[in-house]
């Protein structure tokens, strides 16, 4: 039996790849030609374009076409040009992003217009990705769309970016923001709040009272915490200590961006803690649970001697 070459083998896993749903040839150029047995020889008596992977050959597709995977039998590592997605995802606030599922998406559609020019791709949205293989060098204006089970858009318009494609390759992410979406959605806040690094009750001085002021998109929220509290800067509460089995949450809030404003008192009623944070409030009720160190705030400066007389 004739041993099969680590160069068929290369050609097969490439084959593989090319064969799944993200990962398929999207654009080629040229025009697929008739397999012929009168193709042209890659030496010795190999008839390359017959379909029989022979000796000396990496590939064999049974085709001329000089556009695809398998080239004049070598196999053509063609260069991918990836583009990912993401919804809301703010890292700069301490929020990783929301999923397909709290944003309704079932399929993102990916639109490009360059020098291949126009082509189109849509897969899952749990997919991640699309993959365009073999784009011409230059400039392409990517337009993501996310749509619903039935076809619809979930953003108001095509979020676009610009991407230089080349023959390496190369990745473009794409984040939905969150001013994006057509739909109005709501969200469960979830945070914990540490005091220089510690827990309530080991902090310096240990933290008795706890306030907190919360604006969504620059509007303070009346919606109370699991625990009752106002997020109006006013209500004082009992600190909660970091390693309470449940994260302390707001519910129901919109949307977007947030800020929070956190206050610890001792026990004689004075501010010790202080800090304002940016933060964001994801869509649904799976969301990660965020962490908030306050630090302490410094110490009044002593007064000043009297003057010498």
């Amino acid at each position: 039996m004739r041993a099969i070459s680590k160069q068929v083998k290369r050609w097969a896993t490439v084959a593989a790849i090319a064969g799944l749903g993200t990962w398929r040839v999207v654009s080629v150029g040229g025009s697929v030609g008739a397999a012929s047995s009168s193709s042209a020889g890659c030496g010795g008596g190999i008839e390359c374009g017959n379909g029989v992977q022979e000796d000396g050959e990496e590939c064999d597709d049974g085709n001329a076409n000089e556009a695809d995977f398998c080239r004049s039998c070598v196999v053509y590592n063609a260069p991918r040009t990836t583009i990912t997605w993401d919804f809301n995802k703010y890292p700069d606030r301490g929020f990783s992003g929301d999923s397909c599922t709290d944003t309704g998406v079932a399929t993102v559609n990916v639109d490009i217009t360059g020098p291949s020019g126009p082509l189109s791709m849509a897969d899952q949205c749990t997919k991640r990705q699309v993959v365009f293989f073999d784009l011409n060098p230059g400039a392409y204006t990517v337009s993501v769309t996310p749509l619903d089970a039935n076809g619809n858009p979930k953003v108001k318009a095509p979020v676009q970016v610009q991407v230089m494609a080349q023959r390496a390759n190369i990745q473009a992410d794409v984040n939905i923001p969150f001013d994006a979406w057509n739909t109005s959605y709501t969200g469960l806040f979830l945070f914990r709040l540490a005091w220089s690094t510690k827990t309530c009750s080991q902090a310096t001085p240990p933290v008795v009272t706890q306030t907190m002021k919360l604006l969504v998109g620059g509007q303070p929220v009346a919606t109370l915490t699991d625990t009752g509290q106002k997020v109006d800067g006013i209500d004082g509460k009992p600190c909660r200590e970091i390693a309470e089995a449940r994260p302390q949450g707001v519910a129901d809030l919109p949307f977007g961006p947030a800020t929070i404003e956190v206050t610890g008192k001792d026990s004689v009623g004075v501010e010790k803690f202080k800090k304002t944070f940016d933060t964001f409030v994801g869509i649904g009720q799976v969301n990660p649970t965020l962490q908030f160190d306050v630090p302490a705030l410094p110490d009044a400066p002593p007064d000043a001697p009297p003057d010498a007389m």
